[in-house]
């Protein structure tokens, strides 16, 4: 009994530390530490990823962005579900596109264009639920500081 109650409490732990290792050191799908830069973002914006701010043309070219340059060392299932959604809810676009120029590809941060980072984010918008519209999301930071994740 005292042992399986000291075997539960070792895996809750470990959980526990892997957790605040992840957190430590971060993760590409986790959102920056904020700066004065991105709490003025946290404002409300005037547009929210569930109004459909991307096409299912724009989310397609994302994802095979993605496949050529970031499946070799990411999974999908890295930048979907609830962990994803609670990182960003409340965040703007903006903020998630500036955390993949700054540090994605991890060997050549910013080397990609900034429409092929966008189409990657509406890939990851895409594989999150929401919905595409009529207009694609302009590779452009300051409208994408106007749309926040959310509802």
């Amino acid at each position: 009994m005292v042992l399986s109650r000291v075997l539960r409490n070792a895996k809750v732990g470990a959980v526990l530390l892997v957790s605040a290792v992840l957190l430590a050191e971060g993760c590409a799908s986790a959102p920056p530490r904020q700066t004065s830069s991105s709490v003025a973002s946290a404002a409300p914006a005037a547009r929210s990823v569930v109004d459909g701010v991307f096409t299912k043309r724009q989310a397609a070219r994302g994802g095979r962005s993605f496949e050529r340059f970031c499946s070799a060392c990411h999974r999908t299932r890295e930048f979907r579900g609830t962990v994803f959604q609670l990182a960003w809810t409340g965040r703007v676009v903006g903020d998630l596109l500036q955390l993949l120029v700054d540090t994605m590809p991890p060997d050549d941060p910013g080397s990609l264009g900034t429409e092929d980072y966008t189409d990657v984010l509406t890939y990851l918008l895409q594989l999150n639920g929401y919905p595409a519209g009529e207009e694609e999301l302009p590779a452009d930071l300051s409208v994408l500081m106007d749309v926040r994740f959310g509802i």
